[in-house]
């Protein structure tokens, strides 16, 4: 049986061409003109540059200045303590360098940073040498050490103001918030949606009380409490949809939640943290314990078309616009990614190809048990499994490739390049290894959500031509 797969148009070929080599098709992505911007944000990154990126190791926004900050955050951008405090730091452009650290839910700590930080807490801050933990806190000393006479913005109004005053109460609210969220989402308890809705009316009264989206006036953009909101209530929202049906944003319910969210839609730091619901929908349950299903029949389907049963996960993909897909109607704001989201999938891939080749292989392999038995894990990870080798990595390797030249003709369906042939051993453990790296594409970890969905809909097709 032939392989499906593509590059050039079938129409304009008259033999079917094998894929091309990981370079050629890299070549390919980075001629692109959301290939070669990619490239250039990936260069200006390496000197602290550009714009924010979860694999930014280093930021550096004025030379002149120290470096005096080391942040430790989570490897996979999953940690919402970790997202404000990230959000912060380039909100008020501060130096930075970062540590990657693994939460527990998905991988081992290491010593050096547990000697350092005793429990192993994440986020984690280092400031001229000193280790601190607890977000809020670390926010509030932030505001003050880089303060607005040193040249960075303030996010907290003055300690004797009413304003500040008025920052305190909103700090209450939002852990109202959170409380009535665990409630509903998490226990389902009577009248627990009555409870959650109640407090977001609250909420969204209090943002309609500023002339502009944020929970304060006193300064240009986000301030220290819409930060210490906005991790969580993304979180919100993808979980009400997962496990309730609902939704937090659209329909006008909340409007002012729903101009403040589009205002963080237009900021760097919250373009480069935010997820996408399915990555929610995995990341949640090790941290928080799973939610309770509504089980009405709207739940259902949408749960249903997050975890991959949708339109947003097979080719042809609809146009974000239009599409109907729970998937992409219950997270709105990801249109100004879409034009390029096809090449930026397709960059991700290729830059770091043989370790991607590598990981999905073990989808083929042998199973590490990370999370047997372990509530507290996530049910996707598996630091210990182990890949497939020789046969099955080429093919795995060659199928990948076909998923890259998908990509570069922008997913389209009508265009097809050679692999050979596979026996159905073969094509089973090729299937098993593109649905394994497919269910772990992970938003912002590894591109954004429209570059997620291209992908995870490409290895689909490709999958499917396998059976």
């Amino acid at each position: 049986m032939k392989l499906f797969a593509l590059l050039t148009r079938a129409a304009a070929m008259s033999t079917l061409a094998p894929p091309r080599s990981r370079q050629q098709l890299f070549d390919a992505v980075k001629e692109l003109p959301a290939g070669a911007a990619l490239a250039s944000e990936f260069a200006l990154r390496a000197d602290g540059k550009g714009s924010p990126h979860r694999a930014a190791l280093t930021r550096r926004f004025d030379d002149a200045k120290p470096t005096r900050v080391v942040f430790y955050r989570d490897s996979a951008a999953w940690c919402p303590y970790c997202q404000k405090l990230w959000m912060m730091l380039e909100e008020k452009d501060i130096n930075y360098d970062v540590q990657l650290v693994n939460m527990r839910s998905y991988g081992e700590k290491p010593a050096s940073f547990t000697n350092k930080v005793r429990g192993g807490f994440l986020p984690a801050l280092e400031l001229d040498g000193q280790m601190y933990t607890e977000s809020l806190d670390i926010m509030a000393m932030l505001d003050d050490v880089f303060s607005e006479e040193e040249g960075h913005r303030p996010l907290l109004p003055p300690r004797d103001s009413a304003e500040f005053g008025r920052a305190r109460e909103l700090l209450g609210l939002e852990r109202k918030l959170f409380r009535a969220w665990c409630d509903y989402v998490f226990r389902g308890g009577w009248g627990s949606q009555r409870g959650f809705d109640g407090v977001m009316n609250e909420v969204d009264r209090a943002l309609g009380e500023t002339s502009g989206p944020w929970f304060s006036d006193f300064s240009d953009g986000p301030g220290l409490v819409d930060l210490q909101y906005v991790s969580h209530v993304e979180r919100m929202a993808a979980s009400v949809a997962y496990w309730k049906g609902e939704a937090l944003r659209g329909g006008g319910r909340w409007p002012n939640v729903d101009a403040w969210f589009e205002a963080f839609e237009a900021r760097p730091s919250y373009a480069a943290s935010r997820s996408d619901w399915y990555t929610h929908a995995n990341d949640i349950p090790p941290q928080y314990g799973d939610g309770v299903d509504a089980g009405t029949p709207e739940q259902k389907n949408v749960r249903a078309g997050l975890d991959g049963g949708d339109a947003a996960w097979r080719l042809p993909l609809p146009p974000l616009s239009t599409s109907d897909a729970p998937s992409d109607v219950f997270q709105p704001g990801w249109l100004d990614k879409e034009a390029g989201a096809a090449a930026e999938a397709a960059y991700h891939l290729l830059d770091n190809f043989d370790d991607v080749v590598k990981f999905a292989a073990r989808g083929a392999g042998q199973a590490g048990g990370w999370s047997f038995m372990r509530p507290d894990r996530a049910r996707l990870a598996d630091p210990y499994a182990k890949p497939a080798t020789g046969e099955t990595l080429t093919h795995v390797d060659a199928a990948l490739r076909v998923v890259a030249e998908l990509l570069l003709a922008d997913c389209a369906t009508d265009a097809s390049c050679d692999l050979g042939s596979l026996d159905e051993s073969a094509r089973a453990d090729v299937r098993e290894s593109l649905a394994y790296l497919r269910d772990r594409v992970g938003v912002p970890r590894d591109m954004s959500y429209p570059a997620a969905r291209c992908l995870r809909a490409t290895l689909n097709h490709v999958s499917a031509r396998l059976e």
